[in-house]
């Protein structure tokens, strides 16, 4: 009768956590597996036993027990049932990726789409109905998605048309995907004339598109289910439409609020004047007030971007610029002398401030 000391053999230390008895059961279970060691009868027994040892040692119950009585045989206390049930507890995820590795799943979903939408600056604020055309990854109409031309699919011979094949080692069981049908159970023979086998066919689709008022540049939009076919009934990929707003010559956007330069002559600025600008809405009014400064802004409230999120618009700025003549007749220099020679001061306030500063800076 061979005495088996769990602790040992997964190489740790009698009062080793639960943490150390998990990690140090993976590094061995994965180093002895044997898919790792084919035709290694050692390495296959060696990982029988670091099984055992886990399923004692991970179990509070069945820990406390073994420790009360120390080394024990390997046909001794533990009944068969200590080792039924529990299987997927002990591996979890650790040898997925080794049994999965290079296998595509069933239910495969289908690859996500992007397609570049180009929309007018007055589309970008008024919203936009429009219909794309993409290509896209779609079964094959022919053949249905099989990939085989009528009579030409036969039962797989490795699987037996299960799709999967079962490896038993000892008490481990394990199900692993059929490689040569890829889970279908059906191997084609003869190959569809039309997808040549690949089971789908790329395909122009029409896509409705509904583009939503005050969208900026930048923004993405997403159609669910409008990209590539899934594959074995998985489900299909998402379309990620991507807005780019073209410039507007006149108008500049920062968020929802919109601005707008609007040059003014310098009499318009020293009188006042009502001036037609332009809006999101068509044209306006704005009422200039007599000295008016080049650079003065004036807000109209709700005349901006709507808002994405929640109601309301944005504002829409108007920034003067007071334009000087650059070329003035024999009359109007005159008048302008008069003009000069009449001024005040303080009618120039900003003037005035700044050749004060400028004579303090010399004094």
């Amino acid at each position: 009768m061979i005495e088996i000391d769990y602790y040992e053999i997964l190489e740790i230390h009698k009062s080793a956590s639960n943490d150390d008895i998990k990690r140090s059961y993976k590094r061995l279970a994965f180093e002895y597996h044997p898919d790792r060691n084919p035709g290694n009868s050692n390495a296959e027994e060696k990982f029988k036993v670091i099984s055992e040892a886990y399923q004692i040692l991970s179990d509070p119950d069945k820990r406390a027990r073994y420790d009360s009585f120390g080394h024990i045989s390997s046909e001794g206390m533990f009944s068969d049932q200590d080792f039924e049930g529990g299987f997927s507890d002990i591996f979890g995820n650790l040898f997925e990726e080794v049994f999965n590795a290079g296998q595509r799943p069933r239910d495969e979903r289908g690859s996500d789409l992007r397609y570049s939408l180009e929309l007018s600056f007055e589309e970008s604020l008024e919203g936009a109905d429009r219909e794309i055309k993409i290509p896209r990854r779609v079964l094959c109409t022919l053949c249905e998605g099989s990939g085989a031309a009528e009579g030409g699919e036969t039962v797989c011979h490795t699987c037996g048309g299960r799709g999967e094949l079962r490896y038993t080692q000892g008490f481990i069981s394990i199900k692993r995907q059929c490689s040569t049908c890829r889970g279908n159970g059906k191997r084609i023979t003869k190959a569809c004339g039309f997808c040549s086998g690949n089971k789908f066919i790329i395909s122009e689709h029409t896509v409705r598109v509904k583009v939503p008022p005050g969208i900026t540049d930048g923004a993405r939009l997403r159609v669910k289910g409008e990209g590539d076919n899934g594959f074995e009934g998985g489900p299909d990929g998402d379309l990620y439409i991507e807005i780019q707003v073209q410039e507007h010559p006149l108008f500049k956007r920062e968020g929802h609020d919109l601005y707008l330069n609007v040059p003014i002559g310098f009499v318009q600025a020293a009188l006042g004047d009502e001036v037609q600008i332009l809006t999101p809405k068509g044209q306006s009014t704005i009422k200039i007030p007599p000295g008016t400064q080049s650079g003065q802004n004036f807000r109209l409230k709700g005349k901006g971007a709507p808002k994405l999120e929640g109601r309301g618009t944005g504002d829409l700025y108007i920034r003067v610029e007071v334009q000087v003549p650059v070329k003035l007749s024999k009359k109007q220099k005159l008048i302008l002398e008069e003009f000069a020679k009449a001024s005040e001061e303080k009618n120039q306030p900003v003037v005035k401030r700044f050749l004060d500063k400028l004579q303090s800076l010399f004094n």
